[in-house]
C-alpha cells in the first residue's frame, strides 16, 4: 500500500483540459479521484484553501492546489509542474 497523499482532480462537465489532465494522470500510473467543481462541497474545499477560480481544472494534492493557470502551457499539461507531486515530491 502506498502512502502517498491523494490526488484530487476537480472538473467541469464538457472541459477538454479536464480530460488532458485526466489522460495525463491515467498514462503515469497515478490515482485520483474525480470531483465535480460546482458541487457545494468541492467550492468549500477550494474556498477554505484560498483557491477562487471558475476555470477547471483543479489539481489537489494535500493543502497543495493547482489551478487550470498552473498545470498548463500551449495546450500541454505542464509535466514539470505535475510530476513532482506524482512523485511525492
Amino acid at each position: 500500500m502506498s502512502n502517498k497523499a491523494e490526488l484530487i482532480v476537480y472538473t467541469l462537465e464538457n472541459c477538454p483540459n479536464c480530460e488532458l489532465l485526466k489522460g495525463y494522470l491515467a498514462a503515469h500510473g497515478a490515482a485520483f479521484q474525480e470531483r465535480d467543481m460546482m458541487s457545494a462541497e468541492a467550492l468549500t474545499e477550494m474556498r477554505i484553501n484560498g483557491v477562487f477560480v471558475r476555470e477547471a481544472p483543479v489539481l489537489q494534492k494535500d493543502k497543495t492546489f493547482l489551478t487550470s493557470a498552473d498545470l498548463f502551457a500551449a495546450g500541454s499539461v505542464r509535466n514539470e509542474v505535475v510530476s513532482p507531486l506524482l512523485k511525492g515530491d
